[in-house]
């Protein structure tokens, strides 16, 4: 089944950025994940559902082909 992906963007200076990333790094995440996770802490049941679902559904970044090793 194919998903429409849209684009979200925020605007922060780019020492939010960089520090973002790096927390993001430091938890194994990508950025997109992170500012996923903190928006499923809402406290919004549905918001939640639908972020663990794409989370779940969402390709790790990277080239397919060298994640079979």
């Amino acid at each position: 089944m194919s998903r429409k992906i849209v684009s979200m963007q925020i605007r922060v200076t780019d020492d939010v950025r960089k520090r973002a990333k790096v927390v993001a790094k430091k938890h194994g995440l990508t950025l997109s994940e992170l500012v996923l996770q903190l928006l499923a802490n809402t406290g919004d049941k549905e918001l939640k559902s639908l972020v663990n679902k794409e989370l779940q559904e969402r390709p790790k970044p990277g080239r397919p082909w060298d994640k079979n090793n």
